[in-house]
């Protein structure tokens, strides 16, 4: 009579096999899952960051060099830009890990000032984008 330890050694392997490739599966769909929570993350943080900005250049009717005065960053006379570290607090363009771009844009009417609101990864991917419009002022008299 022949000895079955062989058939259940076999059967042992076969399951560690299943585990370890159960094992591996699990652990992927972990790091998608961290990869895609934080990408959300930031496109949460990209969004208000957005609107903030949006809400800042509508509070000074789209005086981009004020805007670059009181909250900071820098005007090149189109385009207000600030930068952030990866814990989004405010950041020299050295070691930024996202950028926040307003762009003045023609609007077609000239009482209507307009822009748009752009943040991006620092690898240049656009994380969120805004437009935001505003009513100029005219001197009457």
């Amino acid at each position: 009579m022949r000895s079955k330890a062989p058939l259940a050694m076999m059967e042992q392997l076969v399951m560690v096999l299943v585990f370890a490739l159960a094992a591996a599966l699990c652990l992927q769909v972990f790091v998608l899952s961290d990869k895609t929570s934080r990408r959300n993350e930031a496109r949460d943080r990209a969004v208000m960051e957005a609107q903030n900005t949006a809400e800042e250049l509508k509070s000074l009717r789209g005086d981009f060099t004020r805007a670059a005065g009181l909250y900071g960053g820098t005007f090149d006379g189109q385009t207000w830009g600030r930068s952030y570290d990866a814990d989004w607090e405010r950041e020299d363009d050295s070691e930024a890990a996202y950028h926040i771009l307003a762009i003045r844009t023609n609007s077609g009417d000239p009482l209507l000032g307009c822009a748009e609101v752009m943040v991006f990864t620092a690898e240049g991917d656009l994380l969120f984008s805004l437009p935001v419009a505003w009513q100029e002022v005219t001197d009457h008299g």
